[in-house]
């Protein structure tokens, strides 16, 4: 370490700079109420290997600075005690290693470009984090659906690694950083709120922390923060995740869980943000996927739970359900499975419960869970030694959806007890209980199966899992929904974006409960009506709308829906009959396994479509609509010009007429795609995982075929327009090597106004840079 990195990475951890005095062979600092003095050498020969002498010992310069002054060992043992497992937790949550995908960075071989199968997921992490890339930021995406193990797996492997820190086998700690999928938390503050709160370590300030992160001695693992990589037209997220790449200048290691990683989307526009960002520094970004769980997986899990022939369970759940299904798959769901069987259920029990309802299934598996609890720990002694329910099976789902409720509107995950007994004083008044009844159910519901203490928050109450938190406020909404009360509806939809599954569960408790759908579908959208511009409201609205109609019997009733605002994602594996979409705008959607009967959008916006197969859009018409873009999913073909666009929707099945040119017209006028335009879009998807390209990634993504044509044709001229620039090549044989020297939004702007024109986007490119 040389005297210009150390001077920098102390002067991080004092209060202000001019605490730090470094001169004269002498260092003298001042580090919270620490008072440092000690003296400054250089090692015999090195000049640039700085030994520190303090209190009559030696140290090297790094060691001291992690050891003295950060105090990682301690943040070791915090990690540790954060992340042991409480008396007995072992039996009953054990821990099953879990498969994984790995995709390496393209930048670091051609053979790497595949997906490589890991059999397991904790070591294959550790090994990233502990060797991280040279010259770069290693970004490593961890992804996988809700109630996979992400937290459980980061958990595992930060305590795995602050073990082998202790024991003096690795250099570096992973840190885990929950985030809780809020999308206006800044990293600055997630990461401090996680040391001192969480981890009860409060020696680092934040530019303390991204200097450990700089020299490879702390791993950030962000956990839960969805929104980073959810496409939608802010994007500050994916900005703040390219601005910390920028501070750590191309070093250091970043780990993010979410369920989705930013270059599974087709635009480059949310991908353009964070390369933006992230300016001239150099970033490499890999992914390590966790696979869903095997039969032997699920076997295995039970029996660490000592349940007998668990492989009986999982024949009959699979004969029932699937052997995909999310109740063999997902761990969070494994693990309530085998709680109901723990409790006792025979097979013919087990049977029942998974028969009823396949499609409504995670109302039938929680309702199996409340059927124990109100039979079996929720009882009052009446005389003698008769019990009695205290809460019906109905009452209990209607207390926990007043909780999940109550934590929607202050937009918490966690109800001070204070709090939850204000509900249940509510809620039992309600129902006519007594003050001992209501006594009762104050103290039993502090240790309700599906809720848990939030140690973050003093030990305020939280549900057990998000996805029991989403059905619970599901079953709240769908109350709303089913009563059509529109003041209510209102007031619901306006708090933030409604979960998916939320969304899901409402609608399946109108369906269970036979509501009328088409009078709820019409209250959604007067709501939707009463709302000016782009709210939260009008976006839920939008999810439920699609989602009620969807539902509702289309031989009856044609369904007109006007003035909605859809998400992303939104026509994906929809199935609509006789549907009526009027001024409604769509924001980048797919229509993969999308069945659209008798559909209409009349004066629609599409921001992009993605087409999946010839006849996708079969059944569908678009009347004086635009569309932005499409998307030809399987060849990643982005085409921007109106001709060619009505062209590709009526390949793809769909009838489509424009005031501004007939078929024929359109037919005639629509120009063919430069063939360079395509090399050129592929040739910049590249860069998306990588900010410097070797010349043998470019040929492997182009192929065989195209690449030398690229190389003769396309690399002159993009050179020759300063959109590239051609960077020393220091590895083995010869071979060039390329950055971009134009930013990512410039580029995506000039091939969107391009309209599949080479010369029209060189052109465009050029005039941004003059």
């Amino acid at each position: 370490m040389d005297i210009t990195t150390f001077r920098r990475v102390l002067t991080a951890f004092a209060d202000e700079p001019s605490d730090v005095d470094i001169r004269l062979g002498k260092v003298v600092a001042q580090v919270r109420d620490d008072v440092i003095d000690a003296t400054i050498s250089y090692a015999d020969g090195d000049d640039q290997q700085l030994r520190i002498e303090e209190n009559g010992e030696t140290y090297s310069a790094r060691a001291w600075l992690i050891n003295r002054v950060a105090r990682i060992p301690q943040l070791a043992d915090r990690i540790i005690a954060s992340t042991s497992s409480t008396p007995g937790a072992a039996e009953r949550f054990p821990f099953v290693v879990p498969s994984a995908l790995l995709t390496r960075d393209l930048a670091e071989s051609v053979e790497s470009a595949t997906e490589l199968e890991i059999p397991d997921a904790v070591e294959a992490l550790l090994t990233r984090a502990s060797k991280p890339l040279p010259g770069a930021t290693s970004v490593l995406y961890l992804t996988s659906d809700a109630g996979e193990g992400k937290t459980t797996l980061i958990g595992r492997a930060a305590r795995m690694q602050a073990e082998r820190f202790k024991e003096k086998r690795t250099s570096s700690l992973i840190v885990p950083v929950p985030l809780s999928g809020r999308a206006f938390l800044t990293f600055d503050d997630a990461v401090i709120a996680a040391l001192v709160n969480k981890l009860r370590f409060n020696y680092l300030y934040f530019d303390a922390f991204v200097q450990l992160v700089r020299l490879g001695v702390v791993i950030p693992a962000f956990d839960g923060y969805e929104e980073m990589l959810v496409e939608g037209s802010r994007g500050e997220a994916v900005s703040a995740l390219g601005n910390l790449v920028q501070q750590l200048d191309s070093s250091g290691t970043v780990i993010v869980a979410a369920r989705k990683a930013f270059f599974e989307y087709l635009s480059f526009k949310t991908q353009a943000r964070l390369l933006d960002a992230i300016g001239d520094r150099s970033a490499s970004f890999s992914r390590l996927a966790l696979r869903r769980w095997s039969k032997e997986q699920f076997c295995d899990y039970g029996e660490l739970r000592k349940i007998p022939r668990p492989e009986e369970v999982y024949k009959l759940v699979s004969a029932r359900l699937g052997e995909d299904h999310p109740l063999l798959t997902r761990a969070v769901l494994v693990r309530r499975l085998f709680d109901v069987v723990a409790d006792g259920a025979d097979e013919q029990e087990l049977a029942e419960l998974l028969g009823k309802s396949p499609h409504d299934y995670f109302f039938t598996f929680v309702d199996a869970i409340v059927k124990r609890e109100a039979a079996e720990k929720w009882l009052a002694r009446v005389s003698g030694e008769v019990m009695t329910p205290l809460l019906t099976v109905e009452e209990h789902h209607q207390l926990l959806a007043l909780i999940a409720q109550e934590m929607w509107q202050i937009s918490s995950t966690s109800l001070r007890h204070d709090v939850l007994d204000v509900i249940v004083d509510i809620f039992g008044e309600s129902r006519g209980k007594g003050p001992a009844a209501i006594r009762q159910i104050k103290e039993r519901v502090k240790q309700h199966s599906l809720l848990a203490s939030d140690s973050a928050r003093g030990g305020a109450l939280a549900f057990d899992h998000e996805d029991f938190q989403n059905f619970y406020l599901g079953e709240s909404l769908g109350q709303v929904l089913a009563r059509a009360a529109r003041g209510e509806l209102q007031t619901f939809l306006s708090v933030a974006p409604i979960p998916q599954a939320t969304t899901e569960q409402a609608v399946q408790h109108a369906i269970r409960i036979r509501a009328d759908l088409l009078q709820a579908l019409r209250c959604v959208l007067q709501v939707n009506g009463a709302e000016a511009g782009f709210t939260f409201c009008k976006e839920n609205c939008s999810a439920l709308a699609i989602r009620l109609a969807e539902c509702i019997d289309s031989s009856d009733h044609s369904i007109e829906m006007r003035g909605l605002i859809f998400a992303p994602g939104s026509l994906a594996g929809r199935t609509l009959s006789r549907a009526t979409f009027v001024e409604c705008q769509f924001q980048p959607t797919s229509v993969g396994k999308t069945r659209l009967s008798d559909v209409c959008f009349r004066q629609c916006e599409f921001e992009r479509m993605e087409l999946e197969g010839e006849r996708s859009l079969e059944g569908c018409s678009f009347l004086e609509c635009r569309v932005d873009s499409i998307v030809n999913v399987p060849d990643g073909e982005h085409t921007y010009d109106p001709l060619l666009v009505a062209r590709g929707l009526r390949e793809a099945g769909a009838s489509v007429n424009n005031s501004e040119s007939t078929d024929s017209i359109e037919d005639a006028a629509a120009p063919e795609l430069d063939e360079r335009v395509r090399l050129l879009e592929r040739f910049f998807r590249v860069f998306l995982r990588s900010t410097h390209v070797d010349e043998d990634v470019i040929r492997l993504r182009l192929g065989k075929v195209s690449a030398p044509h690229f190389f003769d044709s396309v690399i002159p001229d993009l050179l020759a327009a300063g959109v590239l620039t051609e960077v020393p090549w220091r590895g083995g044989g010869s071979q060039r090597r390329y950055k971009l020297d134009t930013s990512m939004s410039t580029i995506e702007r000039s091939l969107e106004r391009a309209r599949g024109s080479y010369s029209d986007f060189l052109r465009l490119v050029e005039g941004t840079k003059n």
